[in-house]
């Protein structure tokens, strides 16, 4: 097992290594703070969703509190495309060495990747998480916006899942770029991994017909 995979596993409990893998696969960047020859590399971790996703903001604060110095703050904006004024929820953590590593890890250059040991730190948990972040579910199929990854990255990751689950997933194309799609077929398997762990107002992702206009109670339980 590669040195870092057991640094990060010391330094992080495997529920915050949970929420800050599986972001990282999905929606959540690294900002790197110092990058200096003689100074250790620090980075703090970003978790941003919009307003339909606030519960899930908030949840993943929950998690991640301890490295943390703010609750997870509004951001107003206007997204001239739509011509639509956008409400979104973001946090950051604390800029610090061991996130620091993740930075090494998930990062060449400006350039997220898929690290190629990141395997052996995967659990159902961290699966759900990244559903939440990327997946879209499509009424008994799949797609994950896996769009940053390369189409070799993504081959590494269905190649994964077809070994450890059984699921088979699909490089598919989406305009000018790939993503990964799950079929009918494997569906079921996919979501009796991931269903135990979704939040409450996440559920629209797992439920078909998909219930997005219920509310929620912004109340979450932490993963433990």
């Amino acid at each position: 097992m590669d040195d870092t995979v057991g640094r990060l596993q010391s330094f992080f409990p495997p529920h915050q290594l949970d929420v800050i893998i599986g972001s990282l696969l999905g929606d959540g960047r690294l900002e790197c703070r110092s990058v200096g020859i003689r100074q250790p590399v620090t980075a703090r971790l970003r978790v941003h969703h919009g307003e339909k996703q606030k519960d899930y903001v908030f949840w993943k604060y929950e998690v991640l509190k301890n490295l943390t110095l703010k609750e997870p703050q509004e951001s107003l904006w206007d997204n001239r495309k739509r011509n639509l004024h956008e409400v979104s929820w973001y946090f950051h953590t604390r800029s610090t060495e061991h996130l620091g590593i993740f930075q090494r890890f998930f990062y060449e250059e400006t350039r997220k990747v898929l690290p190629k040991n990141v395997f052996d730190l995967f659990t159902p948990r961290m699966v759900a998480v990244w559903f939440m972040d990327d997946g879209s579910n499509n009424g008994g199929s799949i797609t994950m916006s896996t769009h940053s990854f390369s189409i070799e990255e993504q081959m590494r990751i269905s190649n994964f899942f077809k070994n450890r689950y059984a699921i088979n997933l699909t490089v598919v194309k989406d305009r000018t770029k790939f993503k990964l799609a799950i079929g009918r077929n494997d569906y079921a398997k996919f979501m009796n991994i991931v269903q135990p762990f979704i939040i409450p107002s996440m559920t629209y992702k797992i439920v078909n017909p998909r219930n997005d206009l219920v509310r929620f109670s912004s109340s979450q339980s932490v993963l433990v």
